[in-house]
């Protein structure tokens, strides 16, 4: 292989990484994968490090020419997108399997800004919905939380075209929401507010995060494992502002 295959070969494969954590992996497992990669072309990995914002690879070729390279990990294109973490793994498997020349890589890397989707749709409606009856609600509870919560997957879909900050979007988001909520009741269209609110809510719990900053702890990364932490705590904060503003605005307008 040449120079610029080697080069396009480490840049390939840090995107795969990139992407990875973009979608929500824990940083060993993007570190795992990027590894399997390099060593299926025969190099030596000699650093392969994955944190919350960075991720850098250094490799050597059988020549002994060293490669290294870095990407930075904007927070606001992270999120949750577990179809496209999978069809990363897939793609690392088949890699791995039978190792292609480079310019027959898989072509994985364009990820869509936007995904409009009928089923993320259906889950959101559902989702919130079901959780509003769980707790307690009525069925119009639910049926209000879930137009709510088709409401929120457009905003959530506007948030990623733009890629707005996700903290301040989840207070503001949760604003909407609490406020949609109380305007629902006003037009009876549902029985208890808390219900209803309780359903929208959990589209906005950052359980995922919270989970990976811990699973972090256990495999010594603990910069990430911090960084995710303290996400999911802002996160949870910016819910608390959200609805607290919604419901004292709301009490003097409805």
């Amino acid at each position: 292989m040449t120079r610029k295959d080697w080069e396009a070969l480490v840049e390939y494969t840090l995107n795969i990484g990139r992407q990875m954590l973009e979608c929500g992996a824990e940083a060993w497992r993007a570190e795992n994968t990027m590894a399997r990669i390099f060593r299926a072309y025969g190099l030596e990995v000699q650093d392969a490090h994955v944190l919350a914002t960075q991720a850098a690879v250094t490799v050597k070729t059988p020549e002994g020419e060293h490669y290294t390279s870095t990407c930075m990990i904007l927070p606001e294109k992270t999120g949750t997108d577990l179809e496209r973490l999978e069809i990363l793994n897939a793609a690392a498997r088949e890699i791995c399997q039978a190792p292609p020349p480079v310019d027959r890589l898989p072509l994985v890397l364009r990820r869509p800004a936007a995904r409009w989707s009928w089923r993320e749709l259906a889950g959101y409606v559902l989702g919130s919905g079901a959780f509003a009856v769980f707790f307690g609600g009525s069925l119009l509870d639910g049926v209000a939380s879930g137009t709510i919560g088709g409401i929120v997957y457009v905003m959530e879909q506007v948030r990623r075209v733009h890629r707005q900050n996700k903290v301040i979007y989840t207070a503001v988001a949760c604003f909407l929401a609490g406020l949609l909520a109380q305007l629902c009741l006003w037009l009876g269209f549902g029985n208890n507010l808390d219900r209803v609110m309780i359903g929208d809510i959990m589209l906005f719990i950052p359980g995922l995060v919270i989970v990976n900053g811990v699973r972090e702890f256990f495999y010594a990364d603990i910069l990430t494992g911090v960084y995710r932490l303290i996400e999911a705590l802002l996160i949870a904060g910016a819910i608390a502002l959200g609805y607290a503003v919604a419901l004292m605005l709301g009490g003097r307008l409805l």
